[in-house]
């Protein structure tokens, strides 16, 4: 069996007698199996993205007087959630207390500020011995429908394809539980913990939650018909973005600091979303299904596999 692991962007994955992945150059790997450990598959269209959701998660790290709080991973059960972890500081007098949650759907919302006032607020009133807030950021984290990561097979597609994906923040528990559940089913062994994670599963006790998510996304669809953010490319400010309404077109637009406008098509590739402006990170966010792009259209998240198109040339939808 051979394992690979390439640093590059892949146009197609393809299960069969031999797996094959066919990278952005035009070279091709087989393999007996192969595994999409993406964050969130870049292989699939709907199979797995209708079973999970995007969220930006925000952090911030406060110092704390060493030993005044024990170590330990800490998580609450409010919605939305907020979860802690302890870190060693360069002072040997403090530690650094590192508090995430406040999330919302990747796209959806842009008041990152204000999410950062509301976690320090949560956490000044639990842990009253903090001090400065030295660190803060923002992150992306897959929610399964029913908060169990999906490891295992990829539904609806060839037996050799898996995947490892939902991890809800918790990659480091997941990548190990994904290494030694996905050898196993490589190699044909049985392993205890593979219905639990099988990405084909249908939990009853979470279809609302599903139900719920998938008319969330649908409707995020009616983006295509609303006006765009501002009536003329030139309202928008500089070091900023907006979506601009031209005809039945939507156009990304990002003012420079200088003043000078970049041009994208507000459509994402993935399944034809509308993206949004995040003034936090300064990227392009779909609200369906959490593709992220910089502010010049790169993709830097997935499931998107390419660039925002050209504003003079956007997908057919």
């Amino acid at each position: 069996m051979e394992i690979t692991h390439l640093r590059t962007r892949r146009p197609k994955i393809e299960g069969g007698e031999s797996a094959r992945i066919e990278t952005r150059d035009g070279q091709t790997v087989t393999s007996e199996a192969v595994v999409v450990a993406t964050n969130t598959p870049v292989n699939d269209l709907l199979a797995i993205h209708t079973k999970q959701a995007a969220y930006r998660t925000f952090v911030i790290g406060a110092t704390v007087p060493t030993g005044s709080i024990s170590k330990g991973l800490y998580w609450d059960t409010s919605d939305p959630y907020h979860y802690i972890r302890l870190s060693r500081s360069s002072s040997v007098a403090s530690d650094v207390l590192i508090v995430g949650g406040e999330d919302h759907k990747t796209g959806q919302t842009d008041d990152a500020e204000a999410r950062y006032v509301k976690l320090e607020e949560w956490a000044r009133a639990r842990f009253p011995m903090m001090t400065d807030i030295v660190f803060r950021w923002s992150g992306q984290v897959m929610q399964p429908f029913d908060g169990l990561a999906f490891i295992g097979r990829n539904p609806m597609d060839e037996a050799n394809v898996y995947i490892a994906t939902g991890d809800s923040g918790n990659g480091m528990t997941h990548g190990t539980i994904a290494g030694i559940l996905l050898t196993d089913l490589i190699q044909g062994r049985d392993n205890a913990w593979s219905t639990l994670y099988d990405p084909s599963r249908k939990t009853i006790g979470a279809l609302n939650t599903f139900a719920k998510e998938t008319l969330n996304m649908a409707a995020q669809y009616v983006d295509w018909l609303t006006p765009g953010d501002v009536k003329e490319e030139v309202l928008v400010p500089p070091g900023s973005g907006a979506v601009v309404r031209r005809g039945l077109k939507k156009i990304a637009v990002y003012c420079d600091d200088a003043g000078q406008l970049h041009e994208k098509s507000a459509v994402c590739p993935h399944l034809g979303g509308i993206v949004a402006w995040n003034h936090s990170e300064k990227t392009w966010d779909c609200p369906c299904h959490g593709s992220r792009f910089d502010m010049s259209g790169k993709v830097v998240n997935g499931p998107a596999i390419s660039n925002l198109f050209p504003a003079e040339d956007p997908p057919a939808h």
